[in-house]
């Protein structure tokens, strides 16, 4: 399986929906069934590395918290913070970027995903690839993905009305996809630095055409926490689900 070489987990923002919980935590170390958020996108990174591959995690928010925590329950991680964390996220990519040189793989933290995707996506084809499912009814605040004919992305983002599959927030670069999407992030983030975000390097590759692969992650559950209402769902799920983030794909 062809492994990425580094994991870039962003892990700066103020996750103001999470109030107030996140007042005196970091969106990160806030408890999800007993663990921070951070412990369960540790083990999936750690899953998805290759051997001796690089752990970078962008800080931001209570970013002495942060650091404390990875010192302790992951010393292997090279922290990077981000001033700008208040800003749109492209800044924190680019912080995370400093400290990689090769291809990655791109995950928020506040996601908790079965480890089974990190085998599938691995296992995916394209220079770079987007997760997505087509499990989950998609609300105002999720990221919409509509494809070309050749099943490609050719649209992604909030406010689309019409769409085919959910992004679920990871995107691998591998290193023949690395030069384009290179290209494409440097512009935008020279064009809008303070506004833009990741998902638009996405449509800019697009744009350009030499649109991103997907790799369709259905079947299988993951949770998203961004919200009070989230964290109780996530929550119930776990409870009612604890093996859930270590299932197995019953299929190829």
């Amino acid at each position: 399986m062809n492994r990425p070489s580094s994991v870039i987990l962003l892990a700066a923002g103020l996750g103001n929906r999470l109030r107030p919980l996140t007042e005196s935590l970091p969106k990160a170390l806030v408890p999800c069934g007993g663990w921070p958020l951070l412990a369960y996108d540790l083990e999936f990174a750690r899953r998805a590395l290759a051997p001796g591959g690089r752990l970078v995690v962008v800080t931001g928010h209570h970013r002495e918290l942060v650091e404390e925590y990875l010192a302790q329950a992951a010393p292997e991680a090279i922290p990077v913070h981000n001033p700008d964390y208040e800003k749109a996220n492209l800044l924190s990519v680019a912080a995370g970027l400093r400290e990689v040189t090769h291809d990655f793989l791109l995950m928020n933290v506040d996601h908790i995903y079965p480890l089974a995707f990190a085998d599938r996506l691995v296992q995916s084809h394209g220079d770079v690839v987007c997760a997505v499912d087509h499990d989950r009814p998609l609300g105002p605040d999720d990221m919409k993905v509509g494809l070309d004919p050749q099943g490609r992305v050719a649209r992604i983002s909030k406010r689309l009305p019409t769409w085919d599959l959910g992004y679920i927030g990871m995107t691998l670069v591998r290193p023949t996809g690395l030069p384009r999407w290179r290209e494409c992030f440097d512009r935008l983030l020279s064009a809008r630095p303070d506004s833009a975000v990741a998902e638009e390097v996405i449509q800019a590759l697009a744009d350009q055409g030499t649109p991103a692969e997907v790799c369709d992650l259905s079947g299988l559950s993951w949770l998203e926490v961004d919200t009070l209402e989230d964290l109780e769902a996530a929550e119930a799920r776990l409870a009612e689900c604890p093996d859930l983030i270590h299932r197995q794909w019953n299929a190829p």
